[in-house]
């Protein structure tokens, strides 16, 4: 039999991920507790236990997206610039071939004038997170010579987010958009092709 607390911390684990699908096919403000109670085959008092309120969820969903991002960023930290901005776009393939999803950070700067506060905060973390690590990618392509573009990295770290962002939505209906600002982009870059 599992201690109490492992029993709490898998159900825990469970609402998120079931929130976390919800949130990625509906967005926040289209699920509610009876969508996971449903799905967990439990009564809407267990979710509130474990989450008192649905920002307390949602909060909670963001740092988890964020702690699941700075682990990937680390782990591609020793790699060349161009080996990252690949790394950087299987984020936005990944959520496209699982059921043409938007990211969440896609959803959530979409629905952001309606979220709580608190969830406003984090939301804006997590973007900023994943505009400086394009910035990041940009500064050291240029530093080492691998990459050759106008304006600042800063500008292009930002075009890169945002141009994938907006790629991932347009791909719902045209799915050739997502290859074709991948090469836009690396030719801004001065980049000739793809890594292997």
């Amino acid at each position: 039999m599992k201690p109490a607390a492992d029993a709490k911390n898998d159900t825990s684990k469970r609402i998120l991920d079931i929130a976390e699908q919800l949130l990625l096919t509906r967005g926040f403000n289209a699920f509610s507790y009876q969508h996971i109670s449903s799905e967990l085959g439990v009564r809407n008092a267990a979710i509130h236990y474990h989450f008192p309120k649905k920002t307390d969820l949602g909060v909670a969903l963001i740092q988890r997206y964020r702690r699941r991002f700075q682990r990937f960023v680390d782990a591609q930290h020793t790699l060349a610039p161009q080996q990252q901005l690949e790394r950087y776009f299987t984020l936005t393939d990944a959520y496209f071939e699982q059921d043409q999803q938007i990211c969440p950070s896609g959803i959530l700067t979409t629905e952001y004038q309606t979220l709580p506060a608190e969830m406003q905060a984090e939301a804006n973390a997590f973007v900023d997170e994943m505009r400086d690590w394009a910035v990041r990618i940009a500064a050291a392509g240029r530093d080492d010579g691998s990459m050759h573009y106008a304006g600042t990295a800063e500008a292009m770290g930002l075009l890169m987010l945002a141009a994938l962002q907006g790629g991932l939505q347009l791909a719902r209906t045209d799915q050739s958009v997502l290859p074709a600002l991948k090469l836009q982009i690396r030719a801004l870059l001065g980049l000739a092709t793809p890594l292997p």
